[in-house]
């Protein structure tokens, strides 16, 4: 009785273990050199409250490639006026921006996130911390 109860706590232990890995593991996540292929000089839509199908809940940002940010409010379009400049930059694996004046109370006013390809066109924004509840985007361009 105490082998197969030991048995199956392995297992379970295993299970639970294998499957953080796969939900977790660094090859989920873009490369350095995919990540700035993805980022510098592109615009993306993204959609915070992961409904990338509503433009009445997406927003536009262009990450310049001259290292600044140009973020747009929610429902607005890509060729809109900036709500809000900041700065970008990539560390390895990780984006992080900071804005002015924007986002604070969401999380997204200054962030590090590892990017994530959900499916064949959008991806996912993990934050290091986080504090920020992982939206969803694409880039247009």
């Amino acid at each position: 009785m105490r082998l197969a109860r030991t048995i199956v706590l392995a297992l379970q232990f295993t299970l639970l273990v294998g499957s953080a890995a796969v939900a977790q593991g660094p090859a989920d996540f873009l490369t350095p050199e995919q990540l700035k292929q993805l980022v510098s000089g592109r615009t993306w839509v993204i959609g915070w409250q992961r409904d990338l199908a509503n433009a009445a809940t997406v927003t536009h940002w262009d990450f310049k490639a001259d290292g600044a940010v140009c973020a747009r409010f929610i429902g607005g379009k890509a060729k809109d006026r900036c709500a809000d400049d900041g700065k970008w930059r990539l560390q390895g694996e990780t984006l992080c921006w900071e804005l002015q004046r924007i986002g604070e109370t969401y999380g997204y006013k200054s962030a590090c996130v590892r990017i994530r390809k959900v499916d064949a066109a959008s991806y996912e924004a993990i934050a290091e911390d986080g504090k920020l509840h992982p939206p969803l985007f694409y880039p247009i361009k």
